[in-house]
């Protein structure tokens, strides 16, 4: 998914190059304004990795600590009580034997355990709160969802405890900064 950042980067690596040189160009000679434009590409592009160095820092810091501490698999035993703790793609329920990975909850909710049910290639079908009696531990995770992002470079391995298999909509990967996750609800 293309972010406003990386909108940014994209007008900041063409607009400053051209308008830069073009300027050079109309007070020193093209040579001049070629010579600064492309210049100004070079001090445009370290500048852009420094920054995505920078964000990407943030995001392993973030995931690293919702790994450490969200680590546990859980059995649904009985569906959520409260409507409003639960999102679900359309047309997918949550059904009792459904394996939920313990997630990141939304700001004040108690005590309630917030778990994500994912397919077996890690897209949430669901995601929702329980209380310690609707669910039981069922140990910790392999590997967790965190891992895996939207920018993987070749498939990712089946995910181990995913939902029972039906035909179901997702919404999408596992995100740590809620566009399917706490943030919505």
């Amino acid at each position: 998914m293309v972010s406003f950042f990386d909108v940014l980067a994209l007008a900041l690596m063409i607009c400053v190059p051209v308008l830069l040189g073009r300027l050079v160009a109309n007070y020193f000679g093209v040579w001049w304004g070629v010579g600064s434009g492309t210049l100004s590409t070079v001090l445009c592009a370290t500048l852009l990795t420094l920054l995505y160095r920078a964000k990407r820092r943030r995001q392993e810091s973030k995931r690293r600590g919702l790994r450490e501490k969200y680590r546990g698999i859980y059995r649904v035993l009985s569906v959520p009580s409260e409507a409003k703790n639960v999102i679900k793609a359309p047309g997918n329920e949550i059904i009792v034997g459904d394996y939920g990975w313990e997630s990141e909850p939304p700001k004040n909710k108690g005590d309630l355990v917030f778990l994500q049910g994912l397919d077996e290639n890690w897209r949430v079908v669901w995601y929702a709160g329980f209380s310690a009696q609707q669910i039981e531990y069922i140990g910790p995770k392999p590997r967790s969802q965190y891992d895996w992002d939207s920018s993987w470079f070749k498939a990712p391995p089946r995910c181990p405890f995913a939902i029972r298999s039906r035909k179901t909509t997702s919404m999408g990967l596992p995100n740590i900064w809620g566009s399917n996750g706490p943030r919505r609800l």
